[in-house]
């Protein structure tokens, strides 16, 4: 399964950070640098859970448990807020 991002939103990088805004809810939304980095592959395109993870523990010091338990919650996050959607 992957991951894109959706059209209810919009993003922006504001002084280092990501700033999304959903455009049918009108709220704004604030990324950690964790955050950031998977927004960024996102922006490339749909992305694997898998994928996501190899690039986190390539940039940081995460086991890849710790990694995929992040992830899940980070991504069912943006998921619940419509930010991100499942794709095939």
């Amino acid at each position: 399964m992957k991951y894109q991002l959706t059209s209810n939103q919009v993003a922006s990088k504001v002084a280092g950070e990501t700033v999304i805004l959903n455009h049918h809810k009108g709220a704004y939304y604030g990324l950690d640098e964790v955050g950031v980095l998977v927004w960024d592959l996102l922006e490339e395109g749909p992305q694997t859970m898998e994928d996501l993870c190899t690039s986190v523990m390539a940039q940081y010091d995460v086991s890849q448990q710790t990694c995929q338990e992040d992830l899940d919650s980070l991504i069912q996050s943006l998921i619940d807020e419509k930010l991100v959607e499942k794709t095939i």
